[in-house]
């Protein structure tokens, strides 16, 4: 029994509860993808510090830019008006600097 084998008997086992179909060769190319990832790091191949380093700026501007918008975004929400009136609200508001 190969690794890819081991790890998709891992993944038939646990319990999900998603309503999408994923083929066995989608199963595949995610099994090889994680494990392949799994070798670098244990490798300590640069690449891998390059994708963590950049993965890690991704999810802090993620946050930033989450942080700056949800009042807004949950105020109008709450309201019942629409995002896009934000949006071309903030775009009149730029326009105007």
């Amino acid at each position: 029994m190969s690794i890819v084998d081991e790890y998709l008997a891992h993944l038939d086992e646990s319990k999900k509860t998603s309503f999408v179909k994923v083929t066995r060769q989608t199963k595949i190319d995610r099994a090889i993808g994680a494990l392949a990832t799994k070798m670098a790091k244990e490798l300590n191949d640069p690449w891998y510090k390059k994708m963590v380093k950049y993965r890690d700026k991704y999810f802090k501007t993620r946050k930033k830019i989450r942080t700056k918008y949800a009042p807004r975004v949950r105020s109008r929400a709450i309201s019942g008006k629409g995002i896009s009136d934000l949006i071309k609200k903030t775009k009149e508001e730029k326009k105007k600097k």
